[in-house]
C-alpha cells in the first residue's frame, strides 16, 4: 500500500516536502505566517499551478493535503489530519474543476472550514456545471484580481 505525504507550497522554496520533514507540515504555521488550505481533486495539476502562483505573489503558504506519509490511504486518522490542517489555516479555498462534484472529501472539508469560522471561497476560472450545493454556496473568485483581493483580506 502506497504511503501519502503532504504538500506545503512555500514561496521560492521547493514545493514538495519529503518524509523526513513531514512533521514540519503539521506545525508549518509559524508566527506571522499566513497559510491557506486549498481543497482540490487529487491529481488536479491546475490547482498546483494556481497554488504556486498565489504563494509566490503573496508570500504565503498554500497547504494542499493531497498526500501524507504519516497516514496511509484509507486510514481512520485521515479525517482528523485534514481537520487539524484546516484548523491551523487562515483561510480555505476550493479549486473548482468538473471532477470536484464526485469528491468524497469536499463536503467534509468545507464543513470543517465552516465550523471553524474560516474565510471560504472557491476559485472558478471557468464555468462548471452541476456543482454540489456546498460548493455552489461559496463566494466565487473568477479571476486573479478577485483571488488577490480575497488573499489580501486574509492577510489583515
Amino acid at each position: 500500500m502506497a504511503l501519502r505525504f503532504n504538500r506545503l507550497i512555500r514561496p521560492n522554496l521547493p514545493d514538495t516536502t519529503y518524509s523526513d520533514r513531514a512533521e514540519r507540515i503539521v506545525t508549518a504555521k509559524s508566527a506571522g505566517d499566513i497559510m491557506v488550505f486549498m481543497s482540490h481533486k487529487t491529481g488536479d495539476a491546475q490547482a498546483e499551478t494556481i497554488a504556486k502562483d498565489i504563494a509566490n505573489r503573496h508570500k504565503i503558504e498554500i497547504y494542499m493535503a493531497e498526500w501524507d506519509d504519516t497516514v496511509q490511504t484509507g486510514s481512520i486518522d485521515l479525517p482528523e489530519h485534514i481537520m487539524r490542517a484546516i484548523r491551523k489555516s487562515d483561510g480555505f479555498l476550493v479549486n473548482v474543476i468538473a471532477e470536484i462534484a464526485v469528491s468524497m472529501w469536499i463536503g467534509y472539508e468545507i464543513g470543517g472550514a465552516h465550523a471553524m469560522h474560516k474565510p471560504r471561497a472557491k476559485i472558478m476560472y471557468a464555468p462548471v456545471p452541476r456543482l454540489p450545493s456546498v460548493v455552489s454556496a461559496l463566494a466565487s473568485l473568477t479571476d486573479q484580481y478577485a483571488v488577490d483581493q480575497w488573499i489580501n483580506r486574509i492577510k489583515r
